[in-house]
């Protein structure tokens, strides 16, 4: 049985034909000789036929493009992202360097542990390949930082430097208040610095706290104490580096 609509033909008594019969009409579902014998007399049934079969090729659009999924860095691959240094500079990232470790147990390393097991580490980056540094290490101006640590307790951490002119610097983090520090072995610390033009010995204050602590305070304190800071509830990790100018 074919469906009908209940609509008349303007010239005619037959029912006009149901949409769904013009369709199947249209892609030969159906091939009823009274279906062809309606449509020769029924100008509206194919009218109607007409508007489907526009609006069938309207729709048809072309497949939809999607940019392939983004894919995460592999695990391993280490990103430095540089901020503004103590110049007030900026340095470019580079990503996918070698590590170089370069143990000297030559070097004379004028340091100071403290109780805890609290320590601070730090790499160099320099012409393109990124070197481990520690006590004693021989810097140059244009150098940049990237700091780690390790804390069997964990808390909270900010990284101070006073430099060959006395100057005491915040070299992490950005803000006013130390960062928080969950315990671990070589946890990297984001961002990292490019070292200025002046020379001399300088140290490095990684500074270990139970609570979040005013960047401030940690200042004045090595101001006032620059060999042995007394904060309470924090340990403090001197590291003491050299900066010499480019040989």
């Amino acid at each position: 049985m074919i469906p009908l609509d209940r609509t008349r033909s303007d010239h005619d008594d037959d029912a006009c034909l149901s949409d769904l019969v013009l369709d199947q009409v249209r892609v030969g579902e159906l091939e009823r000789e009274a279906i062809a014998a309606h449509l020769a007399r029924c100008a509206r049934c194919r009218e109607r036929q007409r508007a489907l079969a526009e609006a069938d090729v309207a729709v048809d659009l072309p497949p939809l493009s999607l940019p392939p999924p983004e894919v995460a860095p592999r695990p391993g691959r280490r990103r430095w992202w540089a901020r503004a240094g103590v110049g007030g500079l900026a340095i470019a990232a580079a990503a996918l360097l070698v590590i170089i470790v370069r143990p000297d147990p030559s070097v004379d390393a004028p340091t100071t542990r403290t109780k805890g097991g609290a320590a601070l580490h730090f790499h160099v980056l320099r012409g393109g390949a990124v070197l481990e540094g520690g006590p004693g290490e021989l810097l140059r101006p244009g150098d940049a930082l990237r700091f780690a640590y390790s804390w069997s307790e964990g808390g909270t951490i900010a990284v101070l430097s006073r430099d060959g002119a006395g100057t005491i610097s915040t070299y992490f983090p950005e803000g006013e208040r130390s960062f928080a520090a969950p315990p671990g072995e070589q946890i990297d610390l984001p961002g990292a610095v490019l070292l200025d033009d002046v020379l001399g010995d300088e140290v490095l204050f990684g500074i270990f706290c139970a609570d979040e602590v005013p960047l401030a305070a940690l200042a004045r304190a090595i101001e006032a104490r620059p060999d042995d800071p007394s904060i309470p509830g924090c340990v403090v990790d001197r590291v003491r580096v050299r900066k010499r100018g480019a040989p």
